[in-house]
């Protein structure tokens, strides 16, 4: 609903300095993750520092990763380099994110010696409180919106906003006249009489929807830690119910083309069952995702149930941070002085 935040007038700077809604409500939620998981090591007797650490490399695997995996999903949008470097106007997926994040902060936990499940643990109720921050940008910026809504809760964006463009798109395109993102149509032009002639559908606040499942799992997981029972439980429940809650509100949006890679049909398919694939509406690549990490988190969750290695046991924890000195009385500084 508001792209941009603000505009910041410096003395000789033109154009003015552009805060955006998306990037400012990126920044916060990384912030509030950062803080959230070094008050829980504390808690825990660690030193914040590993999160400090870890924050580097999951900003720079996040931030490239993100790119990079919605680049591959709409690389049709950009037609030059420095497109590619707009960050801050959008175009970042959670799942791209997370897995080179994810894979950049196991290296470097492995790599200090660190517990690398009792760190994940750690870092996981964060992840979800990140993920609901940005939805809030995603809200703000106008993406990851959602298909038509039928009954009551639907919202119809202004005139201009990114799903208005798309459901305009779609109305010109059934009329036969091309898109407006395409260049075939004037937008100077198109866009005064769509708004007087057409009137975009109210559709579902997916952000919204998204915003609320981050924060109730946020909720969750911080709740389990006082009943786990294996370091990475915490961790991989984070996985599973993150898989299962995105997978079920892809069927609500409508920013994302649908395709086969590892999905139902795609099984189905292969297992020898082409009639049944074929009655099946294709899935998102988030959905092909969810899927694939689901599995992953079900079966490391059972691994982890059935484990008796010492490490994995939830009252083992890794050495305490060293206490910081007491202060030096006034005699003790005397004495110093003196030998000094």
């Amino acid at each position: 609903m508001r792209p941009i935040l603000l505009r910041i007038p410096l003395p000789g700077v033109e154009p003015m300095v552009t805060l955006y809604g998306y990037g400012a409500m990126m920044c916060l939620g990384f912030l509030a993750a950062i803080l959230v998981a070094a008050h829980r090591a504390k808690r825990l007797n660690q030193s914040p520092d590993v999160v400090y650490n870890i924050a580097l490399f999951s900003f720079l695997g996040g931030l490239v990763g993100a790119r990079l995996f919605f680049v591959v999903q709409y690389g049709g949008q950009f037609h030059r380099v420095w497109d590619l470097l707009k960050i801050w106007e959008g175009g970042l997926t959670f799942y791209g994110g997370f897995l080179l994040a994810a894979v950049l902060v196991v290296a470097y936990l492995k790599a200090a010696g660190r517990p690398v499940l009792y760190w994940l643990d750690i870092l996981a109720p964060s992840l979800a409180l990140g993920e609901g921050f940005g939805r809030i940008g995603c809200f703000m910026n106008g993406c990851c919106y959602g298909d038509v809504c039928h009954t009551a809760g639907g919202f119809a964006w202004p005139v201009g906003s990114i799903p208005w463009q798309h459901y305009a798109d779609a109305y010109l395109e059934s009329l036969g006249l091309g898109t407006l993102d395409a260049g075939q149509v004037d937008p100077g032009a198109a866009v005064g009489a769509l708004a007087a002639a057409w009137h975009m559908p109210a559709i579902q606040p997916t952000q919204l929807y998204s915003l609320a499942n981050g924060l109730l799992l946020f909720l969750a997981l911080a709740a389990t830690f006082s009943w786990k029972r294996r370091h990475g439980q915490v961790f991989f429940a984070f996985i599973l119910l993150y898989a299962v809650s995105r997978f079920l509100l892809e069927f609500l949006r409508a920013d994302e083309a649908e395709a086969y890679l590892l999905g139902l049909p795609t099984l189905l398919g292969a297992a020898g069952f082409p009639q049944e694939a074929a009655r099946l509406h294709l899935l998102t690549i988030s959905q092909n995702v969810a899927i694939g990490m689901a599995a992953v988190a079900v079966a490391a969750l059972a691994l982890l149930a059935r484990s008796r290695r010492r490490e994995l046991q939830a009252d083992y924890a890794p050495p305490a941070m060293p206490a910081a000195p007491a202060p030096a009385t006034r005699a003790e500084r005397r004495r110093k002085e003196k030998r000094s």
